[in-house]
């Protein structure tokens, strides 16, 4: 199932909990207040909402909202035709 943006910032908003108009996706997860354990339980909503893996490591690295969204879209796309064992 693909996920997009918006999806992803509906659950940032109602897990950390934060007013989805003050989701910037510019803004740094410090600057929101956002702790790397208000991810983690958000990381958890993802998985059970939309069938996802999201490991600890892949969301280490995100610094902005943006990044964040971005790696939860993209782990959401069907895999590439012919990129496993062809």
């Amino acid at each position: 199932m693909t996920v997009t943006a918006d999806q992803v910032l509906d659950v940032i908003s109602q897990e950390v909990p934060i007013d989805r108009e003050k989701l910037d996706p510019a803004a740094t997860l410090e600057q929101l207040d956002i702790a790397s354990l208000d991810m983690i339980s958000v990381t958890f909503a993802l998985e059970d909402q939309f069938e996802l893996v999201v490991e600890q490591t892949d969301f280490a690295d995100c610094k902005t909202v943006q990044d964040f969204v971005d790696m939860v879209v993209a782990k959401s796309q069907p895999p590439a035709a012919g990129a496993v064992g062809s």
